[in-house]
């Protein structure tokens, strides 16, 4: 097939992994794939939604491998006497998740108790979404799987606030927490952050428990074991920095940035030259590109030029 779309190479990588394990060799394949294009990484999501929600429903499907039973078999007479249907096509499941998933871009499927309804953000402001127990806010470009009792985190960043206990699935951890709690997925590492409250965290596979208390974290990478430490009040800010709406520059030039703000924002800022080398530090707005670039003009002397939909800065 000349020029695949994203959604039929995301569902290729589905398949392989579902066979087996990733080589070293596959898996850097995979990751420049995924880093060539943001869609890339919409695309992976939404093929991993669609493959398990087709393996579940294979599952919950009356009879599945099982035979047929007996009495439901034709007489091998009434069988030889009418005509043999035409071999119906089946498309595989490889095919299967590359065609839903395609549909899911352009449509928002109607929620459902076998296959959950699939909530993501791109680069826009954070959106909440209600689960069972709380309310989870999604960071851009996040992902999240909603089905009944069950919340999963896909990919990015989200906040979980409940007043009873809620849960949330993120890679191999299953976080159960009353208060606050921000967890996260990149690649192969899950950090799961109590803001306030209490929580545990179960290790899927060998039920291992972690107890956190306020500002402990959690980070597992992989299947290496979980290290559970405690942040600084300092540490903890700026780690939530981005629910509040806040960036905080620490020594960042005006490239990097500019790409912390072009994630939130539809206004993009684009530093040119020289100027994407320059060092500036402070609090800003996350929603407020214009603001940041004023300052920049006023403190490192560099010039913009604003057109609908980005700044320029020189």
């Amino acid at each position: 097939m000349e020029n695949p779309t994203p959604d039929t190479v995301a569902a290729d990588w589905v398949t392989r992994m579902d066979r087996a394990a990733l080589s070293a060799g596959e898996q850097a394949e995979l990751d420049r794939w995924l880093g060539a294009d943001i869609r890339h990484r919409g695309a992976m999501i939404r093929a991993q939604v669609v493959w398990q929600a087709t393996e579940r429903a294979a599952a919950l499907k009356p009879g599945a491998g099982a035979p047929a039973p007996e009495a439901c078999r034709p007489p091998e007479a009434f069988a030889f006497r009418h005509a043999r249907p035409a071999p119906v096509r089946r498309l595989s499941r490889r095919a299967m998740v590359a065609a839903s998933a395609a549909l899911m871009v352009g449509a928002r499927p109607a929620p459902s108790r076998e296959m959950g309804r699939f909530f993501s953000v791109r680069d826009a402001a954070p959106r909440s979404v209600a689960i069972a127990g709380g309310t989870v806010r999604l960071d851009c470009f996040s992902g999240l799987l909603v089905g009944g009792a069950d919340a999963r985190l896909l990919d990015g960043r989200c906040v979980v606030s409940s007043r009873r206990e809620a849960r949330l699935d993120a890679g191999g951890l299953i976080f159960r927490s009353v208060g606050r709690m921000q967890v996260s997925i990149a690649g192969e590492k899950t950090v799961g952050l109590l803001l306030s409250g209490s929580a545990v965290a179960i290790r899927r596979g060998t039920g291992e428990r972690f107890m956190l208390h306020a500002g402990d974290c959690l980070t597992m990478v992989a299947d290496a074991a979980p290290r559970l430490h405690a942040l600084t009040a300092e540490e903890l800010a700026r780690a939530t920095n981005w629910e509040r709406g806040v960036v905080e520059l620490q020594g960042e030039t005006l490239g990097d940035a500019a790409a912390i703000f072009n994630r939130y924002n539809s206004r993009k800022l684009v530093v040119h030259g020289q100027a994407g080398g320059r060092v500036l530090m402070g609090s800003f707005a996350l929603d407020d590109p214009d603001a940041f670039a004023r300052v920049a003009r006023s403190v490192l002397h560099v010039d913009y030029v604003g057109s609908p939909g980005r700044l320029d800065i020189f």
